[in-house]
């Protein structure tokens, strides 16, 4: 099992895969990002976490998860829609969201003999997690899940929605920019 784990306002999160074999090689990188949020909408942080994973033989069971550490929230919530899976926490000073694409946009850009299925991603009180299909042996694949929090009251309520909804060719951009010397 590999891991990450990001700092926020309502603790740390780990990020991980279970089901790692010498069949598949994955990278799990942390990348800061500014998203493009409508006019006053601003968020006090916001990181994109991105799985990448190489198959060297076909393999299937690999979970992409992440997990709040602590019980610092006081309320949560499931907010998806507009191709979105999104959970909130907060507290009576912070709110934090975790997004991933659904399955739609998943599967948009997965070959269709490997495709997921709407049941793949799940959510829980303690965190969000994705249950990859499938993957073909010489297959590179990348997966996604972003971080935004706020302080409460947000400047304009869904700052943290909006923030979350990063589309994947961008948080690709953002790694590249980053990786290249």
């Amino acid at each position: 099992m590999q891991y990450l784990t990001i700092d926020t306002p309502l603790g740390e999160i780990n990020f991980f895969v279970f089901g790692v074999t010498k069949a598949v090689s994955i990278h799990l990188d942390s990348i800061p990002l500014s998203p493009a949020l409508p006019p006053g909408m601003s968020v006090a942080g916001c990181i994109g976490i991105l799985l990448r994973v190489h198959c060297h033989e076909p393999i299937d069971n690999l979970i992409f998860e992440c997990r709040l550490l602590e019980h610092k929230f006081t309320d949560h919530a499931i907010d998806c829609g507009e191709h979105l899976y999104a959970h909130s926490w907060e507290n009576d000073r912070s709110i934090l969201m975790i997004g991933t694409e659904d399955e739609e946009c998943l599967n948009a850009r997965l070959p269709e003999n490997q495709q997921m299925y709407p049941e793949s991603v799940g959510i829980s009180e303690k965190g969000v997690s994705i249950e990859l299909p499938e993957l073909a042996k010489g297959s590179e694949n990348t997966f996604q899940m972003i971080v935004a929090w706020n302080d409460l009251p947000e400047p304009i309520e869904s700052s943290c929605w909006y923030a979350v909804d990063f589309k994947h060719s961008e948080l690709l951009k953002k790694f590249n920019k980053k990786s290249s010397p």
